[in-house]
């Protein structure tokens, strides 16, 4: 027997390879005084963090996995430029959730985490589409039938996938405050 895998959907996991400065971080506790409600947690008011100043080096480091992503994952011709166009910081509580969504208008999405804890953090992905006609009880989950994917993730984690692939974050555990940037790739 042959079982084949038609169309997966990846998610890129990588780490930021230095720890942020103290400029950096200064600058996310900036965004952090003044956020804007998001269905379940804080969002920053601004929506293109990385264009400010403080983060030209994070903004370069972040490129260069979205690069390696379009490299090795998509493997693009060089006639194709991928650059991040859209930044924003989500802080999220205790109890407080980030709701399933997409990323509309973009080619390819990423998450940097800046402050979490793999015991109590983690990001959940879903099948677009579930097919849900006949409930199965399913003893055994494996990559066909799971409907959803759960990744642990930690300081420095980077994810990068499609933006059309639906994510989320469950109801919060722990007393740390999760920190993520996240961001949309388009190309020219």
């Amino acid at each position: 027997m042959i079982v084949h895998q038609l169309f997966p959907k990846p998610v890129y996991a990588s780490k930021l390879d230095r720890a942020l400065t103290k400029k950096e971080l200064k600058t996310i506790s900036q965004y952090k005084k003044k956020p804007a409600p998001n269905a379940g947690n804080m969002t920053s008011s601004e929506n293109y963090v990385l264009e400010n100043k403080a983060f030209n080096n994070l903004k370069k480091d972040l490129h260069t996995k979205v690069m390696d992503y379009f490299d090795k994952v998509i493997c693009t011709d060089t006639l194709m430029t991928p650059y991040i166009t859209q930044s924003w910081l989500n802080y999220t509580k205790n109890d407080q959730f980030h709701h399933k969504h997409n990323h509309p208008n973009s080619l390819v999405s990423g998450i940097f985490y800046i402050s979490a804890d793999k015991e109590v953090d983690s990001v959940t992905f879903c099948k677009p589409y579930p097919d849900d006609r006949i409930k199965l009880n399913i003893n055994k989950y494996n990559m066909f039938n799971a409907i959803s994917c759960t990744f642990p993730i930690e300081t420095g984690d980077i994810l990068l996938f499609r933006s059309s692939l639906i994510h989320g974050v469950d109801k919060k555990k722990g007393n740390n405050i999760r920190i993520s940037l996240s961001f949309n790739v388009f190309i020219k």
